[in-house]
């Protein structure tokens, strides 16, 4: 089943997600479950103004149907109980689970704020490894740190972070995709340090690859390279990680490429985790103006997941 959670109640999530129905076969919509606030639900139903009925924990539409759940009563954020709901629902082996956006704000866990779903994951599972990785119309970008300021990035990548993202990203993607047969990685300086002559930051990361070329003799680890040509490396992009050092740095060029046409995902859970790539949109909300497109693409990506089966 792909489990879907509402994200914020004034973003355009809902939205593009009830959009991207209308364009899925009956039988992919037969596999989604829809954790939501039925009012906000029918407020967004409204706005699209479609002709529906909400019956038995199911919301049908234009000959389409699937199945509600509505989070307990909280006074947590819609978007924290949503998660928390479908958490405790999910099966890691059968499902996987996609997250509508929300805002920084929205997601508390132990009375704690976090910076996006990757830090809530990390601090609810205990696991600092989860990595945050995307997905595009070919291959993927690995980020090594994300929603961190850029000043503590040089000392955030460690040669134990590096080895252990790469761990958590060969076992995700074979798990999910296909086992990458190369990672291409960037530097943190200009040039990639230029051999020191612009910086030693690159240090730790060559380390870190040293370490994972040992460990993983069957894949080619290419780098540190220069951030700003890194893609030109690449022939067979669906069997490579471009692999960036911080978050802008490697999300500038991807979205460049894909547009809305990209995903989210969090390799490191006891589940697939996807999310659309773009954020809530408050400045459209209510006014039936967002695009569907990277919400469909994501929806479609998640169903292959779970027909092809885990690994």
């Amino acid at each position: 089943m792909i489990l879907v959670t509402q994200g914020h109640e004034h973003g355009v999530g809902l939205e593009v997600f009830l959009k991207s129905l209308l364009r899925l076969p009956k039988n992919i919509c037969n596999e989604i479950i829809l954790y939501t606030s039925k009012e906000i639900l029918i407020e967004n139903l409204r706005i699209l103004n479609w002709t529906y009925e909400i019956d038995n924990h199911y919301l049908n539409f234009f000959g389409k149907k699937i199945k509600i759940v509505e989070p307990s009563p909280s006074e947590l954020p819609q978007s924290t109980s949503s998660l928390l709901a479908a958490i405790k629902d999910i099966d890691g082996d059968k499902d996987v689970l996609l997250t509508l956006p929300t805002s920084k704000d929205q997601l508390i866990w132990k009375g704690v704020k976090k910076a996006g779903y990757t830090e809530f994951f990390r601090s609810f599972f205990k696991e600092s490894n989860i990595a945050m990785i995307f997905k595009g119309i070919e291959g993927f970008t690995l980020l090594l740190t994300d929603h961190i300021p850029l000043k503590e990035v040089p000392t955030s990548i460690s040669s134990e972070l590096v080895l252990n993202k790469f761990k958590t990203v060969i076992k995700g993607l074979t798990k999910y995709f296909n086992t990458p047969r190369e990672f291409i990685i960037a530097g943190i300086n200009p040039h990639a340090g230029e051999g020191g002559l612009l910086g030693n930051e690159e240090n730790n990361l060559i380390a870190g690859l040293k370490s994972a070329r040992l460990e993983y003799p069957h894949i080619n680890f290419q780098g540190p390279l220069p951030g700003d040509t890194l893609h030109f490396e690449a022939k067979n992009r669906e069997s490579k990680v471009f692999v960036y050092t911080y978050h802008d740095q490697g999300l500038t060029s991807f979205k460049e490429k894909n547009g809305l046409l990209g995903i989210n995902l969090s390799l490191g859970l006891p589940f697939l985790r996807l999310s659309v790539d773009h954020g809530t949109a408050f400045h459209i909300y209510g006014k039936n103006k967002a695009d569907s497109s990277g919400c469909l693409f994501t929806l479609q990506e998640a169903y292959r997941v779970i027909s092809n089966g885990y690994k």
